[in-house]
This record gives C-alpha cells, sequence and structure tokens, in this order.
C-alpha cells in the first residue's frame, strides 16, 4: 500500500513539473486584411474565406463602394468587417495635414449611404508607417478612426504579374517573424484570390487560428 501511494505521489510532482516548467504555449491568431476592393474577384475570396472559416477585413475604396455595392453587402452580411481604404490610393492622400481624414470621410459617406452605418477602422494606402504625419495621425485619431497597418506582407501585388510560389514562400518566412499575433495584408487582385486557399491553408497549418480584425482590436 505504502509502495502504491508513493508511486501515485511521483506521478503527481511529475505531472506538475511538466504543467509549470512547459507552460501551454501561447495562444497564436492571424489576422487576414484584404485591400483595394471589392472587385470581380469579391465573391470568391468570400467564399475560400468561409470555406476557411476565417475572419477578414476588407480596407474599400470609395469608388468601389459605389461600382460594387452588393459585394459591400456581401461583405458585410457575411460578418467581415469592412474598413475604409479611402479614395486616391495614391500619394494625394498625404498631401495635406487634413487630406487623410477628408478621404477617410469621404469614403465613410458612402459606406453610410448604402449600409446605414459608418466604420472607424482604416488602413491608408502603403500603409501609415511612415507616410501619416503626427499631425495626419492625430486628425484621424480624434476623429475616431483606428488605424491598422501589417506584420507580414507576401507582397501578392507587386507587378502585374504575380509570383504565386514567391507569394507563398514571403507569407511562409513573414509568419516565423510574426510571432502570436500576424496581421497579414493581402489585396483583392485575381491571383491572390486563385491562392487564397492554399494561403489559408499555409496559416493554419503553422498554428494559428484567424481572428476577425475591427474596431474592437487591440494588441
Amino acid at each position: 500500500m505504502r509502495r502504491f501511494v508513493f508511486f501515485s505521489l511521483a506521478a503527481v510532482i511529475i505531472i506538475f513539473s511538466v504543467i509549470v516548467d512547459g507552460a501551454a504555449p501561447e495562444k497564436k491568431v492571424a489576422y487576414i486584411t484584404i485591400d483595394d476592393g471589392p472587385t470581380l474577384n469579391t465573391p470568391h475570396i468570400i467564399d475560400t474565406l468561409r470555406k476557411h472559416g476565417a475572419g477578414a477585413a476588407f480596407f474599400v475604396l470609395k469608388d468601389r463602394i459605389e461600382t460594387y455595392p452588393d459585394y459591400i453587402k456581401m461583405m458585410d452580411g457575411s460578418g467581415f468587417t469592412v474598413g475604409l481604404h479611402g479614395v486616391s490610393h495614391n500619394g494625394d492622400i498625404y498631401a495635406t495635414p487634413t487630406s487623410p481624414l477628408t478621404e477617410m470621410n469621404e469614403t465613410n459617406d458612402a459606406l453610410y449611404k448604402l449600409l446605414g452605418r459608418r466604420s472607424r477602422v482604416v488602413r491608408t494606402p502603403y500603409g501609415s508607417k511612415p507616410n501619416l504625419t503626427d499631425r495626419q495621425r492625430q486628425l484621424l485619431e480624434t476623429a475616431g478612426y483606428k488605424i491598422f497597418d501589417w506584420n507580414v506582407d507576401p507582397r501578392d501585388s507587386i507587378g502585374a504579374v504575380v509570383d504565386r510560389s514567391a507569394v507563398l514562400e514571403n507569407l511562409r518566412s513573414g509568419l516565423e517573424e510574426a510571432g502570436p499575433t500576424a496581421v497579414i495584408l493581402l489585396h483583392d487582385r485575381k491571383s491572390t484570390s486563385e491562392a487564397l486557399d492554399e494561403i489559408l491553408s499555409i496559416i493554419e497549418a503553422a498554428g494559428y487560428e484567424f481572428g476577425t480584425l475591427d474596431e474592437n482590436t487591440v494588441f
């Protein structure tokens, strides 16, 4: 009897030691973000995201809200975040202290006209760092906008012809460096749409769960 108790206590001590010394791995969350839409590729992108149970934030342009209103409604109705990407999508958005705020407000007006509500989530073209000045950032944040960049760039929008294998390799390398939180930059274009199933599979294989970036997301 004493021998049984001894071995039982030893087993408890070993298990406890494993729990303490080998702490559970940190949860890994990937946030899919898709810029420059909507386009004719959007429905396929949405279908592929649904297939994987992946959330996403779409950063949309004003003229494309007006051109593809049904796709905006599709994003919204599928539970994805509809964020703002501006009007000009070039250096003009950074031309004056107030131009980023003006472009986001114009885009938000178009979204409100369509959905009856506004978005607080924004991404400025080419990223806020180093493009936004301190004053431009301050004006956006004071107006209630939350600005999101990324830390994984598969470079899926570089050039007219995109090398799929390079995009996937860039993704793998980016995930290795990102740590437990990966905000992944993708674009609403045909080549990305065609590669998205594999892109999402790579993210899952790397041990990430999918989150949905929205106005309540805090890093």
